[in-house]
This record gives C-alpha cells, sequence and structure tokens, in this order.
C-alpha cells in the first residue's frame, strides 16, 4: 500500500466483502472496525496504524492501544503472525477485565499446516463461544486497491479457509449470542459476492473444525468492531 512499485502491499490491505459487514451489523451490533485504513474502512469510526494521520479521518489509533469497555467488534487483521497473535493477547486481556457487554468476532486464515499461534489460542481460549470456517475458494475479500481498481478486479477469491471465532465475556454472549441461525446467515453473507459461483457444500458451522489447509501466501486483512466506550 505504502510501497514504490505498483499494487505493493494492496493483499494485506485486504477487507471483508461488503454483504459480510452488513450481516454483522445486523446480527452482532458492529460498527467500528479493528483493522482499517481511511481507504479500506466501511464503518466511520475504526483502528488503524497511522493515528497522526488517520485521525482526522475517523481512526481511534492502533487496535493495541485501544481499550473499549463494551461493545461488539469485528477484527480481520493482517494475516502477520506476531500481530495475530499480540491481538489475541489483547482481547483477552480485555475481556477479562470487563463486567460489561463486549463481543470480538474474528476472522483469521485456516492455517493449519502449522497451525499459526493465535489458531491455537483462540480454538482454546476460555472466551471462545463459536467457532466456524468459511471454506476455500467458496468466498471473496475486496481488494485493498479497492479505491483505484477497476470494478472487475475489486474482489479476488480466497486460496484458504478462513476462520470465524466468536470471543466474548459472559455479558457479552449474552447480549450478542452466535446462534446456530445467526451464525448461518452470517456464513450466507460471504456468497452474496457475485463472483462466486454455487458450489454444493455448506460452510461449516461447528464449534471446532477439524479441516486443514496448507499455508499459502495469502491475500486479505483489515477488519471491524462495535460502537464501545473506552477506558
Amino acid at each position: 500500500m505504502f510501497g514504490i512499485r505498483a499494487n505493493e502491499g494492496s493483499g494485506l490491505q485486504g477487507a471483508l466483502p461488503i454483504p459480510v459487514f452488513e450481516a454483522l451489523h445486523k446480527l452482532f451490533g458492529v460498527s467500528f472496525e479493528c483493522f482499517a485504513s481511511p481507504l479500506n474502512c466501511y464503518f466511520k469510526q475504526y483502528c488503524s496504524a497511522f493515528n497522526d494521520t488517520d485521525g482526522f479521518f475517523g481512526s481511534r489509533g492502533p487496535i493495541l492501544d485501544f481499550h473499549p469497555v463494551s461493545g461488539s467488534f469485528e477484527a480481520n487483521p493482517p494475516f502477520g503472525e506476531e500481530l495475530m497473535e499480540a491481538m489475541v493477547d489483547h482481547f483477552e486481556d480485555l475481556l477479562g477485565k470487563s463486567d460489561d457487554p463486549l463481543s470480538f468476532i474474528v476472522f483469521i486464515p485456516e492455517w493449519r499446516d502449522p497451525p499459526t499461534p493465535a489458531l491455537t489460542r483462540m480454538e482454546e481460549s476460555r472466551y471462545k463461544r463459536k467457532q466456524c470456517v468459511v471454506g476455500a475458494f467458496e468466498h471473496e475479500y475486496r481488494s485493498g486497491t479497492q479505491h483505484t481498481c477497476a470494478s472487475t478486479e475489486l474482489y479476488y477469491r480466497a486460496v484458504h479457509g478462513t476462520l470465524v471465532f466468536f470471543l466474548q465475556n459472559q455479558a457479552g454472549f449474552e447480549k450478542w449470542e452466535p446462534t446456530q441461525e445467526r451464525v448461518e446467515e452470517l456464513m450466507e453473507a460471504f456468497r452474496k459476492v457475485g463472483n462466486i459461483a454455487p458450489v454444493d457444500s455448506k460452510p461449516n458451522t461447528n464449534a471446532n473444525s477439524n479441516s486443514t489447509n496448507t499455508r499459502r501466501n495469502s491475500t486479505a486483512g483489515s477488519s471491524s468492531t462495535t460502537t464501545n466506550t473506552t477506558r
């Protein structure tokens, strides 16, 4: 995104499709993105890497410096293993300190060969309320160059499965419970993008997925979150 060559870094600025954002807002009250930028944000409030410049456009600064005590948040981080693990540390710390409703819906790649520390941590987390996966080549991401690319290049198909984790404290679970019906509607939103042909298989919405994907060089990562109160 900031390099000297065309499209450099754009892959790591990929975002969720608009129908998924709409479903997150409708079903779980999400209205704030954890990993975004002024160029690819969907909601008006978001966290981003550069608060000194992005603050003029709605950014609340880096997510690791952001301390909400309530709200329903979505996080689709850049797929760097160190950042993803630091994100899990931060979310679990916030969930453990708040008695108000607090929820994070996290989207990460299904890299299991070997599994990333963040993936393992969230599967074993005391705050995990639900886990599901959208299969490889069955969904798309919105391009990091969405502000400049042609409409025919706006979406690209994911070459890996995407895992979705619902991390919630007790109050958050009671307010935004990931029921089977809500989760199925959210997963269906991934299929509303026009470039994907219908497939016979359905998204796996079991609490624990045993499917395995080889880690690849992928292109995605940027996120969302809900209205919140900060410390």
